[in-house]
């Protein structure tokens, strides 16, 4: 197993640790690793609490312990002070080579490739120098990936240090250098980290992005163009639904004078068809009449030949009964579409002054700020009256002069000229022409409704 452990801003990865690995070990293989002698301490941090492990405490096992928590854990590699072997040479080299910061541009730090730096706790595969005054040198082989290992050094930690060689400042310059360049380099990664969770974000959509402040003058607008664009919205209903009704009105009164004409023309085709049932009676009592003086006579012609031509005009006139009696049955049945089609839009008419009303109703507490007067009925009585409300046109039905009053309900005058049809259908036509002539004695034609 691995752990990642923060070493002066630079993450570095331990290998080969095990749940029972103590601290002590992590501890002594990162400072082998980095080649600084000192007293370091290892740091747990978890959402900004810091927590100091002990020598014998288990980085991995207190991870075990954590559960989900375990990712937002992170170990730190503290220094606290100079280690007992370390003299007065090491104070003065850390003042007389101080870090040095190169400032790069952005773009030229985020071409630089990444690098990770990892350790191993197996044995260390880096050769010991005994001598002093040898001088460092990378070798070929050697990775830039050192390995550290837990493994506690054969030399006693009371030796004398060996004594610093010239060479040695310059090697220390330049690994500081080198720990310079890992910083800054773990800087980019960790800002190219953010970048990354900031674009995931972005792609999954759940960014939020702020919204900057409004001017206070601006929001006022806005607050006073919404208080007049709700009236504006409500006058534009009532307008849409008032054009509508007018648009259904005027349907109605073309629906009215198709009406009358199927009307007119029923009537004209039931005078023709009494014409010819009146000249039919006489042609055959003409016939007989005709028929008994000739066969009175003597020696009279065959009352064949006499016959053929007025049984030619007597078929002749029941066809044109027939094709009138067609007609009619015709004309029935489109007066009873026409009237189906005019309750229908009686309905219609009725719901869009429903709805009408309430349109009204809602302007007029919008205009006014009045809350709203107690729920009106859909047939209000007479004695009601609502100086809000727009007044609504009754619907006009006059069906051959039997609507006399202009308040009388629409589906009473459909129901009973409904049920004058069927009863005109059921009687004999010399009945019925008696019965209109008697219940309509001026013509269908001379009471017209006020509003046509």
């Amino acid at each position: 197993m691995e752990l990642k452990v923060w070493v002066e801003g630079v993450v570095r990865v331990v290998c080969g640790l095990s749940l029972e690995t103590s601290c002590q070990d992590v501890v002594i293989a990162l400072a082998q690793a980095i080649g600084q002698t000192g007293r370091y301490v290892l740091i747990q941090k978890l959402r900004g609490t810091e927590m100091q492990l002990v020598a014998d405490d288990c980085p991995l096992e207190s991870l075990s312990y954590l559960g989900q928590l375990a990712i937002e854990v992170q170990f730190i590699l503290r220094r606290t002070g100079p280690s007992s072997t370390d003299g007065p040479n090491r104070a003065t080299l850390d003042r007389v080579h101080p870090l040095l910061r190169h400032p790069t541009p952005m773009s030229s730090r985020c071409r630089e490739p990444k690098k990770a730096l990892t350790f191993n706790l197996g044995p260390s595969t880096i050769p010991r120098r005994t001598k002093a005054n040898k001088a460092w040198s990378p070798s070929p082989r050697a990775s830039p990936e050192p390995r550290a290992s837990p493994v506690p050094s054969l030399v006693s930690p009371t030796a004398s240090p060996p004594p610093l060689s010239p060479s040695d400042p310059s090697k220390e310059e330049v690994f500081r250098q080198v720990l310079q360049q890992q910083e800054m380099l773990q800087d980019l990664e960790s800002h190219l980290v953010a970048l990354e969770r900031e674009a995931e974000v972005w792609e999954m959509g759940r960014l939020v992005t702020p919204v900057p402040g409004l001017n206070p003058g601006l929001v006022e607008e806005m607050d006073v163009l919404e208080t007049r664009l709700r009236p504006n919205e409500a006058e534009l209903h009532g307008d849409y639904w008032e054009k509508q009704m007018q648009r259904e009105k005027d349907k109605e009164q073309d629906i009215q004078g198709h009406l009358h004409q199927l009307y007119a023309s029923m009537d004209e085709y039931n005078f023709r068809l009494k014409d010819l049932q009146s000249h039919s009676s006489r042609l055959g009592q003409d016939f007989r009449v005709e028929a008994r003086r000739r066969s009175s006579r003597p020696g009279t012609p065959q009352p064949e030949e006499a016959l053929g031509p007025l049984r030619e005009e007597l078929h002749n006139r029941l066809q044109k009964g027939a094709e009138v009696d067609m007609s009619l049955t015709e004309t029935k049945k489109a007066l009873q579409t026409a009237e189906l089609r005019l309750q229908e839009r009686c309905e219609a008419l009725e719901e869009l002054n429903k709805e009408l009303r309430q349109c009204n109703l809602q302007q007029f507490i919008l205009q006014t700020g009045v809350p709203p007067s107690p729920s009106y009925s859909d047939h209000p009585l007479p004695d009601q009256t609502h100086a809000h409300l727009q007044p609504i046109a009754t619907p006009y039905l006059c069906i051959a002069g039997l609507l006399e009053d202009d308040q009388t309900d629409t589906l009473t005058v459909l129901r009973y000229a409904n049920m004058l049809i069927c009863f005109i259908g059921v009687m004999p036509n010399s009945l019925t022409h008696l019965f209109l002539s008697n219940q309509f004695p001026n013509g269908f034609s001379q009471k017209t409704p006020p509003g046509l």
